[in-house]
């Protein structure tokens, strides 16, 4: 019985993606933005992502018994101004439209509440059989936060928080005021290591106004809180006109804010402890599994664990709104009757690319390459080692915000001025940190924190034995967001970082995106040749294809 979760609408929407599943197992998962090249992929509905998982399992549209979707949809019409009284007939036209995906018969389809789908995304992931589960984010449909607990494969939603209690509206806010913009939020956590702050912080979980806000009125009432506590500011980015790039460009001044985006990292901090404690009083749990937008927040997941009453904690690697899709679908297979449980390699859930693909595609472009039965990961490592900085494109593409080797570019992390070279050629900020994939055995070589994340999700320490091998990822606090690979999640990738430790001595390769300026990650090998002809990258791995410049 295939269930096809999906999160996406024509309105209202971001992090549109697809996942099926099999009789409660997982087969494919996608986000749309990495086929359109569109980050977000704001209002649209997954339909490439769609077509990629039926392409996956073999089957057509006729094959997919049940629709899941992660949004009560019905509501979100409404609110962003269309018809009242959607049918499922209106729905499935819009969501899985006959023109595209011809069938005979429609499958049954069932709408799940936001949070919902959040909460089963994250419980059925985690592997624990009882846990206290929160979801935070900017909204749901009516919501902001859901406290539930997880147990024997059944969940409980427990409490429900308004919209005025947001978090997520709370740090849109903030990325605003310091002028980084909606869904920049990670790059507010960053800046906020540069800065201090010793006062007191607002307590927002617990605001309630009996005159409902909407998202947009509360999220401006923020901004001019900050405008009022920290003052009325200029625009602080410098627009020019890029005549070789012909386009506008700015230069944001943002280290000019680094008190303030610590205010505000703080303040985050302060009420995801209070959630977090509320939750385990509510549930008799210690363990937590952690979803929605603000669930990235590595800094704030590392004090979430570092609480007496928490024994452990899981956040979903796809947390955003993308997780939906897999949290919908899980939760009506497991209605269904089905065992759910996903494994721990289940974020490599995307597309792959047989040898004879990019072979075809490399000749199509008389690209020269070298092709290497085994040994590719000694190739690149001995360029690693030269301070060369190369890509890797190899299996399944990822599910979520990073990548985790898979769709990656590497560097050696040893050079202090690798950091400014990898964001250079990223066109990044140069104050935004990097990060490092460790092996899981040479975690303890690397950071001093004893559990760690395969999806860097949560911040940890480097040792300051190992800052000098680490300088590139180590950032200005001291602090990374590490992904710890072992050999059963990804053994060729653990294959490579192992090679480079034995050759250099540095337990850890730098790991980032394999994305150039504002595109999404790159999802097929054309993406990925593109940006590597169009980037200041050395070397390219293509499965077992090596391309050197």
């Amino acid at each position: 019985m295939y269930v096809l979760g999906i999160n996406g609408w024509d309105k209202g929407v971001h992090d549109s993606s697809a996942s099926l599943f099999y009789q409660g197992k997982l087969l494919a998962a996608a986000e749309e933005e990495r086929f359109i090249r569109r980050k977000k992929a704001f209002d649209t509905p997954p339909f490439h992502s769609i077509a990629y998982c039926l392409h996956e399992a073999g089957i057509t549209a006729d094959d997919i018994d049940y629709i899941a979707l992660g949004w009560d949809v019905t509501k979100l019409e409404v609110e962003y101004g269309g018809k009242h009284g959607l049918t499922s007939k209106d729905i499935m036209g819009r969501v899985f439209p006959r023109h595209i995906f011809s069938r005979k018969k429609d499958p049954e389809l069932h709408i799940y509440p936001h949070h919902q789908a959040h909460a089963a995304g994250a419980y059925y992931s985690s592997g624990f059989e009882e846990a206290a589960i929160l979801v935070v984010d900017g909204s749901g449909e009516e919501e902001s936060i859901t406290i539930a607990k997880g147990e024997k494969g059944k969940i409980d939603y427990i409490e429900v928080y308004p919209l005025e209690s947001s978090l997520g509206i709370f740090y849109e806010g903030l990325s605003k005021y310091i002028g980084l913009g909606r869904f920049r939020e990670g790059k507010t956590m960053g800046l906020s290591s540069y800065g201090a702050w010793d006062g007191d912080v607002p307590l927002i979980v617990n605001q309630y106004d009996e005159n409902k806000r909407t998202y947009h009125q509360i999220l401006k009432d923020w901004i001019m809180y900050f405008h009022k506590k920290f003052g009325e500011k200029v625009n602080s980015a410098n627009y020019y006109y890029d005549s070789k790039q012909a386009k506008l460009c700015d230069e944001l001044d943002a280290l000019s804010y680094k008190h303030v985006a610590a205010f505000g990292q703080k303040a985050l901090e302060k009420n995801l402890i209070y959630l977090a404690k509320r939750a385990l009083e509510l549930t008799g749990c210690s363990r937590i599994c952690l979803s929605g937008g603000v669930g990235l927040n590595c800094v704030g997941n590392r004090e979430l664990l570092e609480l007496e009453e928490v024994k452990d904690i899981f956040i979903q690697p796809a947390a955003s709104d993308a997780g939906t899709s897999l949290g919908a679908g899980a939760l009506l297979s497991k209605e269904l009757g089905f065992e759910v449980t996903l494994s721990k390699d289940h974020v490599y859930s995307g597309p792959n690319f047989s040898d004879g693909d990019i072979k075809n595609l490399l000749e199509q472009y008389k690209i020269k390459y070298e092709f290497f039965e085994t040994g590719i990961n000694e190739a690149a490592v001995q360029l690693l080692k030269k301070g060369k900085v190369g890509a890797r494109f190899a299996g399944r593409m990822e599910f979520g915000p990073r990548a985790l080797g898979n769709r990656s570019i590497l560097a050696n992390p040893q050079s202090e001025n690798m950091l400014q070279k990898v964001n250079d050629i990223k066109e990044r900020e140069q104050w935004r940190p990097l990060a490092p994939s460790i092996s899981a055995e040479n975690q303890a070589l690397a950071i001093k924190e004893e559990t760690a994340s395969p999806y860097m999700l949560l911040n940890a320490t480097i040792h300051e034995s190992s800052r000098e091998l680490l300088q590139a990822v180590t950032h200005i606090d001291g602090s990374t967001r590490p992904q710890i690979v072992d050999k059963e999640t990804n053994l060729s990738y653990w294959e490579l970082i192992q090679c480079f430790y034995e050759e250099t001595g540095i337990p850890a390769v730098l790991n980032t995106s394999f994305n150039i300026g504002n595109e999404p990650i790159v999802c097929s090998p054309k993406d990925a040749i593109r940006s590597f002809f169009s980037s200041e990258l050395d070397f390219l791995i293509l499965n077992h294809f090596f391309i050197k410049k």
